[in-house]
């Protein structure tokens, strides 16, 4: 193994056959034949073949008759010195060409293998092992102190990286995160666990108010679930109908998959942004409610301080007891002040992040239609998507959202229904809860007086002093507090063990419930994207979409019935052991009304049987128990009601939003079909925009009851103040001195005592008014949500005028332009004229083409007008690229006889009763195919419309842009600066930015510019920079004109005409020239000189510069006028600004 090791390979194909006999037979032409040799862990030296894949040499022929051979032979240096085995397999591949059609074969294999022996000697040197051993010693020992300190850093940090990563991968799509399915399921199960605090863990006095929150909180996780659903919904319709371009072949696997790809991408991109920009607005609005509420809390506390000094001003001189009095009367009072500005501050701040969340969904939704269509466009311009087929996929999106939306409704309208029963349902089993404490209370309580009652009437006759009745009746009360105070116990305690077993039967329940959901999500997600290439089928969109609604609508309702089971079952636990630990409770207390009984036995005999206390706490408890039973029942009654109501309501929702949407597409479609022009590419830009107005018009879960909740209690509040207002007014004290003050009254106490306790029963009073207030507030909201409906309907006109002003300000910005440019080239032409350079050759050749130039370009434009009357009156069907895809003329005509032939078709044997029904069941069938046709029709003559207006825009571009080029030949043989140019454009384009004029600038005066004219007319660098100038100066690109119809535009007479001025018209004597359109103007310029020219009805004002008393009397006429044009600065009308 001193020296490296040769191989020589050979590889030989043989198409050499023998019959029996020795003869040869016959055998098969092969062409395109190919050995693909693979050369891992060998070099070829002498070889003939092809690297064309990693580790693969290829060698090829094109054709191997019958009866030959092909040999391949090359030498290979093996790499390996190690006792290895390499496996060198060959593939051959050919195809069958004696065949009239081509059929490729293979690939037949030849496999190689070279076992490698090595005979190497080792000689261990120990010194280096010694020094190894040395090295690693002290390397782990450092490693493992670098460890030890690692480890305590992460495990500190361990619990809050990974709750950054749970925010941060938040809910994902199910095809993209099977991994994290669980992790979210666990999540949302969890979440369930807030009820079971509440019930078990809350204090009964709170639990009202957290179900409130937690309300709340249900809503914004199930608005979240609902926009995944939406998200995944949208990715699933898109890829149906990209599937069924590549089923129509419309569309390439590969141009599919790509454009797939982009979308995930650009979707995740969004929800990494979305994600980004709600961290941030809730950061900042919980910084925001944090400043609120504690200076909302500071000026309370100063307020109560100030409340306090006052009270103890008046009362200085009171008693004891009346002190107590309006002490306990202020407490309570701000007690009731802080709770209620409390809640005010919660359901603001709650409102304020609802609308941070609607903003962000909005927003979401937005982008996604904008994010299919600019990757439309996208694969337009590459080449994969042809533009007819874009237009048609685009309307097909379009109704499928619209589908979607309607689909949205139906679950979203589902959703609330199921949210609002098992809030209701909630409220009922808290309530049951609550119900348990004060069947406590009243108990202990009956208890309590029913035995001081007995202790009373048996001291009337009783031998037993006063004083030891007294102290027995407060060592049986005490025992009672006793008693209760280890039910309270008792209760804590078995509802903290409790706790644990509730919470892991809800959420395995729960989690293997979602388990399950998701799981079927997925699989029906993915029969949008289909299996494998041979198994993929069509899937249509719409229905595709009505079993996602199907699907959601039945998770939603069996999620629902799941949590309702288990808040049922959780609170009858409760219950249980309640009632379990009460009834022990009272045996104890039975002990104690023995003990009682005991003690009232050594009285006379002739007193009442004081066994009757023996009953008091049995008694008691089954009065309480038979009253919370009624109460019961009612709260069942008013349970079952709830649920009628919200169910109707669902139902109207529905049909609201059924109503809505088709008054929007009423709307849109009336708005569509009264425009005199427009473009298949408007109408889908206007699609675009109706789109996601329509995205926008859900009745959302979470806005509206935030709304709700603090208009509430904004209107209490509001109710409270004037009620107060209208109490203090009256009894308005009068001017006082300072000792007056300070000794008041007893009428003053009186009132200041009646004033607390008013402020006090305002608060009760409240929860009387809140129905009644709600009812105006939940009207209130309804107006705005249809003043808020109508705004956006409304903005879709405006995006139309907006669309029509853009094409006016194009068509009035390039006509503003051409009267500039001609006015330059008459300045011009004067300068010439004065300067006896007019008849040079240059100029009368760059004249000569100017003026074929425009002569080629009305001809053109003639040609294209009458091939587009022609289409548009004759019979042939137009080109698809011309017109949208409803203007199919032929295909139109044979569906529409094939339609009438289906609906005016009778049965002859039928009677007049069946065809009467039958006509009258296709009236409306007749009718809808009627407006369809209409509206085709109107569409059909809309983008005509749109045509001609093209063409006539294009002809305005083609003058402009002739009248550019022979301005800037002007410019170049006059010799006019840059920026005396630039300031006369100034003058005559005052309202043109200051970029578009540098534009204009640089396309008459070109960096580079060429010898001769005929020469700047061919050279296409030339061209194309003067184009890109052009469409630069006019804000948006020429209209995509078809090259094979050109746009009509309307003559205009006396149009080369009105390029040069004749002399009559011009005075040049110290003079410039400035064609502003019958525009007055004034100027500070040393006379001025209106003339009016006849010809073209315009006014040409002249203004004479003064003379410059530096100016030698030998200067020429050229070099004079030329001085004076180049000085228009001085006769300039308005003040201009510098670039």
């Amino acid at each position: 193994w001193g020296q490296p090791f040769y191989a020589s390979v050979s590889h030989l194909v043989n198409m050499v056959q023998r019959g029996p006999w020795g003869l040869w037979s016959g055998g098969t032409n092969l062409s395109q034949l190919a050995i693909r040799d693979s050369v891992s862990g060998i070099a070829p030296l002498q070889s003939g073949g092809t690297v064309v894949e990693k580790g693969f040499q290829t060698f090829t022929i094109d054709s191997l008759p019958a009866g030959s051979r092909y040999t391949v032979t090359y030498t290979a240096l093996i790499k390996g010195h190690k006792s290895v085995v390499l496996d060198l397999p060959a593939f051959l591949t050919f195809s069958n060409a004696s065949l009239n059609d081509v059929s490729m074969f293979g690939p037949v294999v030849a496999n190689l293998t070279l076992r490698l022996n090595s005979t190497d000697k080792i000689y261990p040197n120990h010194g280096v092992h010694f020094a190894g051993f040395v090295c690693g010693f002290f390397l782990s020992l450092l490693l493992l102190s670098l460890g030890f300190l690692a480890i305590n850093l992460i495990c500190a940090r361990a619990r809050k990286n990974s709750l950054q990563q749970r925010k941060k991968r938040g809910d994902s799509d199910p095809e993209y995160a099977v991994c994290n399915m669980s992790e979210t399921v666990k999540e949302e199960a969890a979440f369930e666990d807030k009820m079971v605090d509440i019930m078990v863990l809350e204090e009964p006095q709170n639990m009202y108010q957290a179900l409130e929150n937690l309300e709340m909180s249900s809503l914004l996780q199930a608005t979240s679930s609902l926009e995944s659903s939406r998200v995944q919904m949208y990715k699933d319709v898109i890829a149906a109908l990209l599937a069924s371009l590549r089923s129509q072949n419309h569309m390439s696997q590969q141009a599919e998959q790509r454009l797939l790809s982009v979308l995930h991408g650009q979707l995740m991109g969004m929800e990494g942004k979305l994600k980004e920009e709600h961290v941030a607005r809730m950061a900042t609005l919980a910084a925001q409610c944090n400043l609120e509420t504690r200076e909302q809390m500071e000026a309370e506390h100063r307020r109560e301080a100030q409340e306090k000094a006052q009270a103890e001003v008046l009362f200085r001189h009171a008693d004891q007891q009346e002190l107590l009095q309006v002490s306990v009367l202020l407490e309570k009072l701000h007690k009731l002040n802080q709770s209620q500005l409390q809640r005010s501050l919660l359901v603001k701040h709650e409102e304020a992040s609802a609308r941070v969340q609607r903003q962000i969904v909005e927003w979401r939704r937005v982008e996604l239609h904008k994010i299919f269509s600019e990757e439309l466009e996208e694969a337009t311009r590459m080449g994969e998507l042809e533009k007819n087929v874009a237009r048609s996929l685009l309307h097909d999106y379009f109704t499928c959202q619209n589908q979607l939306e309607e689909v949205l409704d139906v679950v979203l309208a589902n959703q609330r229904c199921m949210l609002g029963e098992r809030h209701a349902q909630r409220r009922f089993l808290v309530h049951s809860l609550y119900s348990l404490k004060g069947l406590i209370s009243e108990t202990f309580s009956k208890t309590s007086s029913q035995m001081e009652n007995c202790f009373k009437e048996h001291g009337r006759g009783s031998d037993v002093s006063e004083e030891q009745r007294e102290q027995q009746l407060d060592k049986v009360q005490k025992e009672l507090v006793l008693v209760k105070q280890r039910l309270d116990e008792a209760l804590n305690r078995e509802r903290r063990a409790m706790h644990c077993g509730l919470v892991k039967k809800r959420r395995e329940l729960i989690s293997d419930m979602l388990q399950g959901h998701k799981q079927r999500q997925r699989e029906l997600s993915a029969l949008s994207r289909g299996g494998l290439e041979g198994e993929r089928a069509e899937v249509d969109p719409a229905q595709h979409l009505l079993c996602w609604q199907s699907l959601l609508t039945t998770q939603c309702q069996e999620l629902g019935e799941l949590i309702n089971n288990l808040d049922e079952e959780a609170a009858a636990d409760i219950r249980k052991v309640t009632m379990r630990l009460i009834h022990s409770s009272m045996a104890e207390v039975k002990v104690i009304q023995a003990a009682s009984q005991a003690l009232l036995a050594l009285g006379p005999p002739q007193q009442p049987d004081a066994g009757a206390t023996a009953g008091a706490g049995t008694s008691a408890l089954s009065q309480a128990q038979e009253r919370l039973h009624l109460e019961g029942k009612g709260a069942v009654r008013i349970l079952q009601a709830s649920r009628d109501s919200l169910r109707q309501g669902m139902m109207r929702e529905q049909r609201a939003q059924l109503e809505m949407r088709a008054r929007a597409r009423a709307f849109f479609r009336s708005l569509c079909s009264s425009q005199l022009t427009l473009s298949d590419e408007d109408l889908l830009r206007m699609m675009l925009e109706f789109q996601k107005c329509l995205s926008r018009m859900d009745h959302c879960l979470v806005v509206p009851h935030a709304l709700s909740r603090s208009k509430l209690q904004t209107a209490l509040t509001s109710w409270r103040k004037e009620v107060l207002e209208e109490q203090t007014e009256p009894s308005q004290p009068r001017g006082k001195s300072t000792e007056d003050r300070q000794r008041a009254g007893p009428s003053e106490l009186l009132l200041f005592r009646k004033k607390m306790e008013g402020r006090i029963q305002l608060f009760e009073k409240e929860k009387e008014m809140e129905n009644t207030i709600m009812e105006k507030v939940l009207e209130e909201m309804q107006g705005e949500r249809e003043v808020e409906l109508q705004s956006q309907v409304d903005g879709l006109a405006v995006q139309m005028a907006a669309l029509h002003y853009q094409k006016a300000e194009r068509r009035t910005r390039v006509l503003e332009t051409s009267r500039a440019l001609l006015t330059v080239q008459s300045l011009i032409t004067e300068e010439l004229r004065a300067s006896r350079s007019l008849a040079s050759a240059p100029i009368a050749q760059s004249i000569q083409n100017h003026y074929l130039g425009l002569e080629e370009a009305e001809h053109q434009l003639q040609r294209e007008h009458a091939e587009l009357e022609s289409l548009e009156t004759g019979p042939s069907k137009p080109p698809e690229h011309k017109l949208p895809k409803h203007s199919d003329a032929s295909a139109n005509e044979d569906e529409g006889e094939e339609e009438d032939g289906r609906l005016f078709r009778i049965e002859r044997d039928s009677r007049m009763a069946a065809i009467l029904h039958e006509a009258l069941y296709k009236c409306d069938q007749v009718t809808s195919l009627q407006m369809e046709r209409l509206q085709e029709a109107n569409a059909r003559s809309q983008a005509m419309e749109d045509l001609k207006e093209q063409l006539e825009l294009k002809r305005l571009y083609s003058n402009c842009d002739q009248d550019l080029e022979f301005a800037a030949r002007l410019v170049r043989q006059s010799q006019i600066s840059t920026e005396v140019l630039l300031e006369a454009l100034r003058l005559l384009l005052p309202t043109l930015p200051e970029s578009e004029l540098l534009s204009l600038i640089d396309a008459l005066c070109p960096k580079q510019p060429t010898l001769l004219g005929s020469t700047e007319q061919q050279n296409p660098r030339f061209q194309e920079k003067r184009q890109s100038l052009l469409e630069r100066l006019f804000m948006n690109p020429r209209p995509e004109a078809p090259r094979d119809i050109m746009p009509v535009l309307v003559q205009e007479k006396g149009r080369e005409g009105a390029t040069l001025l004749t002399p009559q018209q011009l005075q040049l004597q110290d003079s410039v020239l400035i064609s502003v359109g019958g525009a007055s103007v004034n100027s500070e310029t040393v006379g001025a000189v209106m003339v009016d020219i006849p010809t073209t009805g315009e006014r040409v004002f002249v203004f004479r510069s003064p003379p410059d008393p530096l100016s030698t009397q030998g200067t020429t006429d050229c070099k004079r006028k030329k001085r004076n044009f180049l000085n228009l600065k001085k006769g300039s009308v308005a003040p201009m600004d510098r670039p």
